[in-house]
């Protein structure tokens, strides 16, 4: 029987670097390699809001993203 297996796990921020002419947002992502697989939602926005003080950019969204291999 096939099973996954954790290889690497991700948190990215997705953040408002400016607008164009038209109005729309221009989106960047900054990520962190590393995260525990364990990591439940609540810890990523925990560490998420920690960081969002120290950027000078908005914060629009937050992603937890896992690679797993079938074993």
């Amino acid at each position: 029987m096939a099973t996954f297996s954790n290889k690497s796990t991700r948190m990215a921020l997705r953040v408002q670097t400016g607008t164009t002419p038209e109005g729309d947002p221009v989106l960047s992502s900054l990520s962190w390699g590393g995260v525990s697989a364990s990591a439940t939602a609540d810890n990523i926005d925990a560490v998420a809001a920690a960081l969002e003080g120290l950027l000078s950019v908005p914060l629009v969204e937050i992603q937890k993203n896992a690679t797993d291999m079938v074993i």
